[in-house]
């Protein structure tokens, strides 16, 4: 995953302006923070690398060659990882070097500890080491870092008093061994492109430091200290320009490498918290700052933790600012989400009571409907009784006319041909009431089962098998079916159905008690279950 991601980078920035760097600003920084997300993934692999060097170096027996190799390449791991152990390795390497005797051992080892020692603020203790050093015995690979450590103890010492400026002779000293590293440094080496870059951006020839730059870069790899410095010697030729978009990138750049190559001695994600904060962009200032802090304790060096710590107080003030502002506008949205909640509450509150009031009505309807149609159905029936009754009424009265008018013809013709005797034996007879009232039974019979053919089998249905009612032969209604056909009808007036049958309150009385007894059904439920025998109701 990581030389794909390296090629990437290394296309986007080599390309020029054909794929410019600005566009892809986000992405970088997005990438960035993934890497800070997996920073420990990248400190095991170190740890182990030197967890290795270490258990070879406490081999028992081991030549003295070897004890300073492998002090070299201990001392060269820590070197940008951690300034304390960087120099206790240093320090080992000088003594191994001394006790062998062998000279340049001594003089490499000066230098490297040298330059450890101006990191940790030491600058005395480095110009001291490397005083101690005769230019005249030195080898061209040993001048380089000779006169490189010398530059940078001057820069370090100027940076860490008064940022860059300050005591002119300390400033004549760094500027001349400057030019005396320049001089020394061979054009195939990444401090040449770096360092020249350097001097040409600081001497307005930026065609000259573009040039140099880019035909170095190339050659650098993801996770090194020259694509480090190279991406932040970039960032200063966009810096100079104006180019705040390609100055980030590179930064963003520089700091990616740093993180993959646990350089932990590093100014790059420093600068660009700068320039994100100076932006607007404090959340991820902050992130930076902090981390960029966090590798400067890590480091422990001096210089770095002091240049940070000014920045980070900055940062993170305007940070807890914004997080302040963050907060009131947070309570302010939550307010109004309550205010909102609550509304939404007593709406919803309203809707449930107005559905529930509308439920209500539609049952309360569905109700009055159902009574409506069942009051409907037996409004219906009721007419159909009446218009069957009113039929056999007009029927009837017109035959009892007619044979009120032949009685009278008959009493006439007594009164005329026979005593007074025969005639008064003839009206005092019930014969004749009789036989009407028994056929007004018949009739009546006839007529109500008409209406409700089935109403002996239903009324029997209420009473138990053996208590069932049975009619005679040569009738159709019994007398207790007619009290019950009556109340079916609904006549319920006990008085009036005893005038109708020509029987004694008393008697309708027992028989309608002694049938509500009887019922299967339960006592006051009896005369109600008549009511609904033949007819349309539930």
């Amino acid at each position: 995953m990581m030389p794909k991601i390296c090629t990437f980078f290394l296309l986007l920035v080599f390309s020029g302006h054909a794929y410019p760097l600005d566009d892809k600003l986000d992405a970088l920084l997005a990438e960035l923070d993934k890497a800070i997300l997996h920073e420990e993934q990248y400190r095991s692999e170190k740890e182990q690398h030197i967890s290795v060097l270490k258990k070879q170096l406490n081999t028992t027996n081991l030549p003295i060659s070897d004890q300073y190799d492998i002090s070299n390449q201990l001392t060269n791991a820590y070197e940008y990882y951690r300034c304390d152990s960087a120099r206790s390795y240093a320090l080992k390497q000088l003594a191994i070097a001394e006790a062998s005797g062998n000279d340049q051992w001594i003089t490499n080892s000066k230098i490297q500890l040298a330059s450890i020692l101006f990191k940790a603020a030491m600058f005395d203790k480095s110009l001291e080491l490397l005083g101690s050093i005769a230019e005249s015995t030195l080898t061209e690979a040993q001048e380089i870092e000779y006169y490189k450590a010398y530059y940078e103890t001057y820069v370090f010492w100027l940076e860490f008093y008064n940022d860059g400026y300050g005591d002119p002779a300390i400033s004549e000293k760094r500027d001349f061994y400057y030019e005396q590293f320049l001089r020394v440094l061979p054009t195939s080496t990444y401090e040449y492109a770096s360092y020249y870059g350097i001097k040409y951006i600081n001497t307005d020839e930026l065609e000259k430091a573009e040039k140099v730059l880019h035909r170095y870069f190339p050659k650098a790899k993801l996770g090194t200290r020259p694509y480090s410095i190279l991406n932040s010697v970039l960032s200063f030729f966009y810096r100079v320009q104006g180019d705040t978009a390609k100055t980030k990138a590179h930064l963003a750049l520089s700091a990616l490498s740093d993180i993959r190559g646990n350089i932990k001695e590093n100014a790059s994600l420093r600068e660009l918290a700068t320039l994100l904060y100076e932006s607007g962009d404090v959340d991820r200032a902050n992130t930076y700052i902090k981390k960029s802090m966090e590798d400067a304790n890590f480091y422990n060096a001096r210089i770095r933790n002091f240049q940070t710590s000014k920045v980070l107080q900055i940062i993170n003030k305007a940070y807890q600012i914004n997080q302040a502002a963050q907060q009131q506008k947070l309570e302010r949205l939550l307010v109004i989400i309550s205010i909102l909640s609550c509304v939404l509450f007593i709406g919803i509150f309203l809707i449930i009571r107005e559905v529930r009031k509308v439920s209500k009505a539609k049952t309360e309807i569905s109700a009055i409907n159902e009574q409506l149609k069942v009051n409907n159905l037996a409004l219906a029936e009721t007419n159909h009784i009446k218009e069957e009754y009113i039929g056999h009424f007009l029927g009837l009265c017109s035959l009892y006319i007619e044979k009120m008018g032949k009685y009278q013809k008959k009493l006439f013709h007594k009164a005329k041909t026979s005593s007074a005797d025969e005639l008064f034996n003839t009206i005092k007879s019930t014969q004749f009431i009789d036989d009407e009232r028994t056929e007004f039974y018949h009739k009546f019979d006839d007529s109500f089962l008409k209406l409700f053919p089935d109403f002996v089998n239903k009324f029997n249905e209420l009473l138990p098998a053996n208590e069932q009612v049975t009619v005679r032969p040569n009738e159709k209604l019994s007398t207790e079916l007619r009290i019950f056909a009556l109340i079916r009808l609904g006549i319920t007036d006990s008085a009036k159905i005893a005038d109708f049958l020509n029987y004694s309150l008393a008697t309708i009385y027992n028989y309608r008690s002694r049938y509500r007894n009887k019922a299967v059904v339960p006592r006051d439920q009896f005369e109600n279950e008549i009511m609904k025998i033949g007819g349309n109701n539930p």
